[in-house]
């Protein structure tokens, strides 16, 4: 009589350790699909944050050009008018003194 008890706890143990090595198992395999997952998330972001930087380099160089050329339309502008006026001013003198 004992010896049945012993073997039937014996097997319902066995079987218990089987179903949890099965739940460990798939449990596991969840976990290695959500790691995979998330390192395709992690490479995309990657991506997209490299992508970012590079747009930022590209603005802020544009930026200096867009700067530098300003620049030089402000002082190409000065010219014209300096160059204007002083022909004005130069006119009304030779007007004013007749020469």
């Amino acid at each position: 009589m004992f010896g049945f008890t012993k073997r039937h706890e014996h097997e319902w143990r066995i079987r218990r350790l089987e179903e949890n090595d099965e739940t460990m198992l798939s449990t596991l395999n969840e976990i290695k699909l959500g790691q995979k997952t998330q390192e395709q998330v992690n490479i995309k972001l990657d991506k997209t944050l490299d992508a970012i930087q590079r747009e930022r380099q590209i603005d802020e160089k544009n930026k200096k050009e867009n700067d530098k050329n300003i620049r030089d339309m402000k002082m190409w502008i000065l010219g014209l008018v300096g160059t204007i006026f002083s022909t004005i001013v130069i006119a009304l003198i030779r007007t004013i003194f007749g020469i």
